[in-house]
């Protein structure tokens, strides 16, 4: 018995006459008659009784007929689940970021226009440290992770990366900084103030990137604390705890009492990197990744070359 011959059974007891439901089946009707008897003798049951030209739903073919729909309807999803989930238009995206992503103004947009072209696909956003993202992608515990470089000098088999974006850094200062109200300045102006940096592991991500500017400029810095939220880091600047480095995209971020000012030279600049796996089995991720490095060159040629 399989889920054919339950539709025969489904359209003769919701019409109850076997001449309609072998039309509406498109079979004949001693086809069908035959089909709905192997059924009963197969159930060692009768489904329906035939007198006087009606025909009716006995009992066992009134229970009979509840399960039969739920297994066509579990069936018919199953069908659908598989369709799209092929298509990428279902399915769960798991995504780790960096929090100073969601500052690049195209990601967060790029994830809400794909929630509205997916709706079937849940996109599920952990923000959390570096180390632990590029370990979960390879653990396939996370689909994407966005992080920001530098990375680690080796990376586990069978991931990949690309750069997302390249951000200009620039320093942020107490709003009573006696540089606050420079056009510009160079980094080691600023050697004999105390900093605070991301709290990154040991050259890794922007917590290095700021130790080997300062070294750069020819000073180490005198790092008083290591935070890992950009609006706490911006936060204790404003209170006068210290100053850094931070994206330019991040001065969108407008709290009080803190100066934002360009580093004067050559400048700086800090890679957003996406990390995922090489052979990735599932359409919805290939399909977001697909709309992430588009996002990723259009910003390249608005941006001459960094984005």
């Amino acid at each position: 018995m399989d889920f054919r011959h339950f539709r025969y059974f489904v359209a003769v007891a919701e019409e109850l006459h076997f001449a309609r439901a072998a039309e509406r089946l498109g079979i004949a009707q001693p086809a069908l008659s035959q089909q709905i008897k192997a059924m009963e003798e197969q159930l060692d049951a009768r489904l329906f009784s035939r007198a006087n030209r009606r025909v009716e739903l006995t009992e066992a073919g009134a229970a009979f007929l509840v399960e039969v729909r739920a297994a066509l309807a579990s069936a018919e999803k199953a069908i659908r689940v598989a369709q799209d989930t092929a298509r990428g238009d279902s399915g769960t995206i798991k995504i780790g970021f960096v929090g100073s992503v969601m500052y690049q103004p195209s990601f967060p947009r790029l994830l809400k226009q794909y929630r509205t072209d997916h709706p079937g696909v849940a996109l599920q956003l952990y923000e959390m440290a570096i180390l632990p993202q590029i370990e979960f992608v390879k653990e396939q515990q996370l689909d994407v992770a966005i992080v920001r470089a530098p990375l680690p000098p080796t990376l586990p088999e069978g991931v990949e990366t690309f750069v997302l974006a390249s951000q200009k850094l620039v320093a942020v200062l107490p709003h009573d900084h006696r540089l606050a109200g420079a056009t510009s300045l160079s980094l080691s102006q600023l050697a004999n103030d105390p900093f605070l940096a991301f709290n990154d592991p040991a050259g890794i991500g922007l917590g290095h990137a700021l130790l080997g500017l300062c070294r750069e400029a020819g000073f180490e810095p005198d790092i008083q604390l290591h935070l890992s939220e950009v609006a706490t880091l911006i936060s204790l600047v404003a209170a006068g705890h210290g100053v850094s480095l931070i994206t330019e995209t991040v001065a969108y971020l407008k709290l009080p009492d803190v100066q934002y000012v360009p580093l004067a030279g050559t400048e700086p600049y800090s890679e957003l990197i996406v990390i995922h796996r090489r052979f990735e089995r599932s359409a919805a991720v290939r399909e977001l990744l697909t709309r992430i490095r588009a996002s990723a060159r259009e910003s390249v040629s608005a941006g001459n070359g960094k984005y």
